[in-house]
């Protein structure tokens, strides 16, 4: 009876981590001055560590940083003020279309 009583609670358990509802990523084009390698060395070690971020791409031809995050920890006017703190003024935020849940 207490197998029985065990399993069941461990089928429930199972289920309920498995329904977890699944996360939606926003991706984002921040403009930004990118004039040298050192102001890349200084995105990446600076902005890469803001909570929630989940992927940064930096293109310096187009002076354009791509991030992508957690909706639920930050948000576009977390990561602008992120740029402000290392003197990065952003003079455009580009949201790109939602991409699929992650699983």
């Amino acid at each position: 009876m207490k197998t029985k009583v065990l399993v069941c609670l461990l089928l429930l358990l199972s289920l309920t981590v498995i329904a977890k509802p699944k996360q939606q990523r926003v991706t984002a084009v921040f403009c930004v001055p990118i004039e040298c390698d050192h102001c890349v060395r200084e995105i990446q070690n600076n902005i890469a560590f803001e909570k929630g971020l989940k992927d940064m791409q930096i293109n310096k031809e187009t002076q354009m940083v791509t991030l992508t995050w957690d909706p639920e920890k930050t948000d576009t006017t977390t990561l602008k003020n992120a740029f402000l703190k290392i003197h990065k003024p952003v003079s455009h935020i580009r949201l790109l279309p939602a991409e699929e849940p992650v699983k």
